[in-house]
């Protein structure tokens, strides 16, 4: 079981800043309130600001007087005003959450990977979706982390950063993990970062490794860059039921995007072969178990591969069976089918597989599944799959493309607040699980034990 995180006094926490803070937004997110904590448990686990809190330990305040401004909001009179970060001293220093209390589970695990990389990752993303309050938000943690604002700058500007060159990307493991320095590993995350936002199918780990990232710390950088990713497209999507803006700067009269199956695609059941070692069942301590929620994940490469952040995978795994799980709302066959479509969208073979065969036995006709897979946005389905898998996808592109047309649609076919608050969440949370499955393995076409009755993805 997951431990929740303390109520506090504050009117806001990072999603919700992401996402606008209107009340609306606030009024809709209470509809599902156990995923309000799971969001921000996420958040604070990957960046443990405060001290004594996994690889901040080291960092401290930066010291410079300047404001974070770049190309989102100023953030106060120094990097870290307004972030509502605890550091060191465990009371809050802006307007967001306080994090003097117990904000993060007892299982947190440091791998290595500092603040400073983690946040040159999560800034790379928000930049992509041109989201203004989370490249603030970002820009300000990682001139924090670093004492310096020429790296935000460039990120921002997306500039060469040190350490950025092709040779370093074809260097061996070997030679650069005993001379990597800050500055190349930071490079390595940012490009990392670019790569499994725009293109995650083409996600390789060749340019971590050769900067020095152990299999541990790549699945933390992994793990960070596809919650960010998942945080921009929860946040368009929630701000687009509350304002019908989701604060994309796209054209809202813009065609909606679609995606094309074929024939890769399959309800079959496929193998995923790890690209780093995932750990073996004898390695899992009760901590794992208990993250991991169920036999069907502990059996699975896929995992066991996440096991190795604890930290993140407790959480992560609890807002998977929240949000798919929870009752009322989205029937399961649908949140299964916007987890299919956004895996469509993503080319991620393996994810379309699982959740397409959830999809069929869950509606019990697998017939539009199979139309949906081979023939994509242009398939036959009805008219109700047909509007969530458009708003589904819509919410997948970078930055999200989904109007409020398509909102509006679903609305006038009796879609309530709630169901499509759930819509939101499962397709948002596949921006983050597809990224995760791509960049960490591959798949081949080889039958496996188990068929994915009981994991979610």
């Amino acid at each position: 079981m997951h431990e929740a995180v303390p109520k506090t006094d504050a009117p806001t926490d990072v999603l919700d800043r992401f996402a606008g803070a209107t009340p609306e937004l606030a009024r809709l997110r209470a509809l599902r309130p156990e995923l309000i904590e799971l969001e921000q448990r996420a958040y604070e686990v990957l960046f443990p600001v405060r001290t004594g809190l996994g690889p901040a330990t080291a960092l401290g305040p930066a010291t410079g007087s300047g404001p974070a401004t770049g190309s989102g909001p100023a953030t106060g009179p120094g990097p870290a005003a307004g972030l509502g970060l605890a550091i060191g001293s465990g009371s809050a220093t802006g307007s967001g959450p306080a994090t003097s209390a117990l904000t993060v589970p007892g299982t947190v695990t440091d791998t290595g990977v500092s603040v400073a990389e983690r946040a040159a990752a999560a800034l790379a993303v928000a930049v992509e979706y041109r989201r203004a309050p989370a490249v603030g938000h970002y820009r300000a943690l990682l001139d924090t982390a670093t004492g310096e604002t020429a790296t935000a700058d460039r990120i921002i500007a997306r500039a060469p950063l040190d350490g950025d060159t092709a040779k370093a990307a074809k260097a061996t493991t070997a030679t650069t993990t005993a001379t990597a320095t800050g500055a190349g590993r930071i490079a390595a995350a940012v490009a990392h970062a670019r790569l499994l936002t725009h293109t995650p199918a083409q996600g390789g780990l060749d340019a971590l490794r050769a900067a020095g990232f152990t299999d541990p710390q790549i699945v933390t950088v992994s793990q960070t860059v596809a919650f960010v990713n998942h945080q921009m497209q929860l946040a368009a999507g929630l701000a687009l039921l509350a304002t019908g803006d989701s604060g994309t700067g796209t054209d809202p009269g813009a065609p909606s995007t679609t995606v094309a199956g074929g024939p890769r695609y399959t309800t079959d059941v496929l193998t995923w072969r790890p690209a780093i070692r995932p750990l073996a069942p004898g390695e899992l301590g009760e901590e794992h178990r208990a993250a991991l929620a169920g036999k069907a994940r502990v059996d699975t490469p896929y995992f066991r591969t996440l096991g190795h952040d604890l930290g993140i995978l407790a959480v992560r795994t609890a807002i998977d069976l929240a949000a798919f799980t929870a009752e009322g709302g989205l029937p399961r066959a649908e949140r299964e089918l916007a987890a299919t479509a956004v895996s469509l969208y993503n080319g991620c073979v393996y994810c379309a597989s699982v959740h397409a065969r959830l999809t069929a036995r869950l509606h019990g006709d697998p017939a539009p599944v199979r139309r949906f897979l081979a023939y994509g946005s242009t398939a036959v389905l009805g008219r109700r799959w047909k509007l969530i898998t458009r708003l589904a996808t819509g919410l997948a592109p970078v930055p999200a493309t989904a109007a409020e047309a398509d909102v509006e649609a679903l609305r006038e076919l009796g879609l309530t607040k709630l169901a499509l608050v759930d819509l939101v969440h499962c397709a948002a949370f596949f921006g983050w699980a597809n990224r995760l499955m791509l960049s960490l393995g591959s798949v081949e076409g080889e039958a496996q034990e188990h068929d994915g009755k009981q994991a979610t993805e």
